[in-house]
Parts: structure tokens; C-alpha cells; sequence
């Protein structure tokens, strides 16, 4: 089982066990999740489900990128589009769930496992969460809703999260709604137990007991971030370029590390995200994933990093070689048919 489930009083408890991966989920993940949420949405002795894990560095890493990556060297495009459809349904079942979905996060928490909180009831990270969307590195763009999410983002701060996939500072997310409490770590085993209580009647009021002023931390980016990236693409890199501070030039560095395609769609991407639901947003995820599995820079940015581990992918196209008409079928349903479109 890639997920570990039990009662405990006035409470479900998921456990997300896939230790040797950090808890990446992959399908088995997936349905596992959402067959127990079927199961126990009518049993009465269920008030909440709390969404947990006993690794001690993760709540989950993100998706099983390994897989797909073996998916789309067998071209079995159908692996990929089912992982996406299923992943993204399950979304919209914990969001929308009945009862309240409590996430505790400690550890990693990146793409796939930002799906699996940022969208619950009640998000509670520790000193240890590690937040982020690092999907432009692989050549992807920040999925699982992260759009819907980052619309509550000043727009600097949304475009230079998603953009360079950097992990997202603690006191951002808790003030833009990408999580709800700070709770220190030592303090989630009793913080679960009281939450299982059958005599609580106010999770937040008992959240509220445990909760810790969040410690001071420098944040990378303040203050030129505000000044750079509400600018278009093109002149974020080229303010980058030339900005004095060295974190902007480390910036600009990773930037050209990222995928051309990922940055270009991932910038439309996020001039959008204001007219979105998160409904609206995992369909439009769903449409740039499917189109994503057909172009040879996802492939490409998951063999760099994550299976041949050389850091040095070999992108398909440069910044200039994206068309705006090509950036545009991008987002259109019927693209991902027609491979030769790209």
C-alpha cells in the first residue's frame, strides 16, 4: 500500500507511505487516496480526515516523474494522460470534500504534494516544510491548480515562484493562503491527537493551541523581486541580465536553465490566473499537460535532473523560436493531437 489509513476517534487518518520515493505519488497513490475518501464519506463516525506523513523528511516530493519519463520513452502517451486526469480529479475531491481535509506538513512538499495540501481545508506547516513548484526545471509548468493558488500572490511574487520553481518562503504562503498555521514540528503528534478528539467541535480553535509565531527568515528575492518580475518575460530576463544584485544574477543564471517552452507557457500561464477558479484552473491544467507529454522538453528535463542527473538539459526549442501562435495552440484542447503542430 502506498498509503497507510486508519480511525482514530472522530477521525481518518492518511498516511502517505511511499518512504523510499519521499512519498512521491504516483497512480497507485492516487486511487488508493481517493477509493478510502469513497469509502468513509458516509460513515457518520468520520468528522475529519487528516492527511499526514511519518517520513521524516517529506510529506511527498512531488509526482513519480521516474515513471512517466519510462511512459514516454515506450510512447505510451496514455499513461501519462490517465496520471494527470486521475491526479487532478483527486484534487477536486479533496477541495470540495464534505468534511474537512487537514494537511500536516512537515518536510518536502513540491508539485504533486503541493496538489495534495494547498487546496485542503485547513494547511498546517512546520519549520521543515519545504513548499514549491519547481516544474519549469523539467520542462513542465506549475500544475495542480498552483495557478488558482498563485491569483492570491502579489503578481512579482506569483511570476517569480513559478517562473523559477524556488521554494516558497513560509511567510508567503502562509499570508497569501498556500497554507493556514505554523505549528512546530515537535508539536504535530499532539496536535493530531487532540484534532482526533471526539468532543471538538473547532478545529481552528484547537490548531489555534499549538501554533508558533513564525520564526524570522531571509527571504531571497527582497527587495529587486517587486521591481523585476512584474515586468513581461522578455524584460525579466533582460532586467536580470543587468541588475547589480548578485541573487538576481543567480537568478538569471537558473532562469537560463530552465526550459525556454516551460517559462513561456508558465508566463501565460499566470497573466490568466486572475480569471480563474480552481475548476477553471485544473482544466486548463489538464490541456497543457496533455500537450506538455508531447513535446520532447518534458522528456528531456526529467532525464537531466532526475535520471541521468547531468543538470544539462538539451532544450528542443530557444526563447526566440516560440512563436506567439505556437504559444497560443499550447493552450488549446486539440493541440496535444497533432504532434506535428509542435
Amino acid at each position: 500500500m502506498t498509503i497507510l489509513t486508519h480511525l482514530k476517534d472522530s477521525a481518518a487518518i492518511i498516511t502517505l507511505n511511499r518512504p523510499g520515493k519521499y512519498n512521491a505519488v504516483d497512480l497507485a497513490t492516487i486511487l488508493q487516496i481517493s477509493a478510502f475518501l469513497n469509502e468513509i464519506r458516509d460513515n457518520p463516525l468520520v468528522k475529519k480526515i487528516i492527511l499526514t506523513s511519518d517520513h521524516p523528511k517529506a510529506f511527498c516530493a512531488g509526482g513519480d516523474i521516474s515513471a512517466a519519463y519510462e511512459a514516454m520513452q515506450n510512447q505510451d502517451f496514455e499513461y501519462g494522460i490517465d496520471f494527470f486526469e486521475l491526479e487532478y480529479r483527486l484534487i477536486r475531491q479533496l477541495a470540495t470534500y464534505t468534511k474537512p481535509i487537514i494537511s500536516l506538513v512537515n518536510g518536502l512538499c513540491l508539485g504533486g504534494g503541493m496538489g495534495l495540501s494547498m487546496h485542503n481545508r485547513l494547511r498546517i506547516v512546520t519549520q521543515n516544510a519545504v513548499l514549491g513548484m519547481p516544474e519549469t526545471i523539467i520542462g513542465f509548468f506549475p500544475d495542480v491548480g498552483a495557478s488558482y493558488r498563485f491569483a492570491q500572490f502579489p503578481k512579482a511574487w506569483a511570476n517569480f515562484y513559478g517562473l523559477t520553481g524556488y521554494n516558497i518562503a513560509l511567510k508567503h504562503a502562509l499570508n497569501w493562503n498556500m497554507a493556514d498555521y505554523f505549528v512546530h514540528s515537535d508539536q504535530l503528534p499532539s496536535l493530531l491527537d487532540a484534532l482526533c478528539l471526539d468532543d471538538v467541535h473547532n478545529d481552528h480553535q484547537v490548531i489555534e493551541q499549538f501554533t508558533s509565531v513564525l520564526p524570522d527568515e531571509t527571504i531571497f528575492g527582497e527587495p529587486w523581486v517587486e521591481e523585476v518580475f512584474t515586468l513581461p518575460l522578455p524584460d525579466i530576463l533582460r532586467t536580470l541580465q543587468n541588475y547589480p544584485a548578485a541573487e538576481a544574477q543567480k537568478t538569471f543564471q537558473d532562469l537560463q536553465m530552465r526550459s525556454p517552452l516551460s517559462l513561456r507557457v508558465t508566463a501565460k500561464l499566470l497573466e490568466m490566473v486572475h480569471f480563474l477558479s480552481l475548476e477553471k484552473s485544473l482544466v486548463l491544467d489538464l490541456i497543457l499537460a496533455k500537450n506538455f507529454m508531447h513535446v520532447p522538453s518534458f522528456k528531456e528535463g526529467i532525464r537531466a535532473q532526475v535520471i541521468d542527473k547531468d543538470r544539462n538539459p538539451k532544450w528542443q526549442y530557444s526563447m526566440s523560436e516560440i512563436s506567439d501562435e505556437m504559444l497560443r495552440d499550447f493552450f488549446v484542447p486539440t493541440y496535444a493531437d497533432d504532434e506535428s503542430a509542435v
